[in-house]
């Protein structure tokens, strides 16, 4: 499968890049520029540029022969005008270009109370709002969508193991745990056009997700 990660040198990109690439997948690493792929170099993914927050007419032709794109990217600043340019624009504009070029599945990784922000902690509702829009603009494209909404990521080591359903209480789940769900996700049905919280628990990540009410 050739799958395209916008995102790819982030924290959770590249643990996303480095199981993508254990499976088998033919991986396109979307990187802000050329500089910052000799990492996804290193892991077997083929850099290319793909900025979020630059012409979108660029990303069409980065996602021609693509049959998935994923899409866990997220702005550096916190700053709303950096997030509404990154997490809420530029996502936008990246789920318009992979329908402009063909692409049959998008994955999106989004937030813990993306839909309903006002739900959220006040301190990252800017982020909330700007990943809301921009999920509901997948979730309305002509795209077989998924939606990824983690609790608080961390660095802490995978265990393989998550709690996972339309709706969660507040949690944490580890960055990698949240790479596994999205490349299990490419293989579970249940998960095309549906929208998902996770966070750290105690079923087996293929399970959670087959079994996700």
């Amino acid at each position: 499968m050739q799958v395209t990660v916008l995102g790819s040198s982030g924290r959770t990109g590249i643990h996303l890049v480095r199981l993508l690439c254990r499976h088998g997948h033919r991986v396109r690493a979307g990187v802000r520029s050329r500089g910052r792929g000799t990492e996804v170099v290193r892991l077997g993914a083929e850099p290319v540029v793909a900025d979020l927050a630059s012409d979108p007419a660029v990303l069409v032709d980065t996602f021609l022969g693509s049959d998935v794109v994923i899409n866990v990217a997220g702005a550096a600043d916190p700053d709303p005008a950096a997030v509404n340019m990154v997490d809420r624009d530029g996502a936008i504009a990246a789920v318009h270009a992979a329908e402009r070029a063909g692409v049959a599945r998008y994955l999106q990784l989004s937030a813990q109370f993306a839909d309903s922000p006002d739900q959220g902690d006040r301190l990252v509702r800017s982020i909330l709002l700007a990943k809301q829009v921009s999920d509901d603009a997948l979730r309305k494209s002509s795209l077989i969508w998924t939606i990824i909404r983690p609790g608080t990521l961390t660095d802490e080591h995978p265990t393989g193991r998550v709690k996972l359903s339309g709706h969660l209480e507040p949690g944490r789940v580890s960055r990698s745990d949240v790479a596994a769900v999205l490349v299990a996700a490419l293989d579970e049905p249940l998960t095309e056009n549906r929208g998902f919280d996770v966070i750290s628990g105690d079923v087996p990540i293929p399970t959670a997700l087959a079994t996700a009410g």
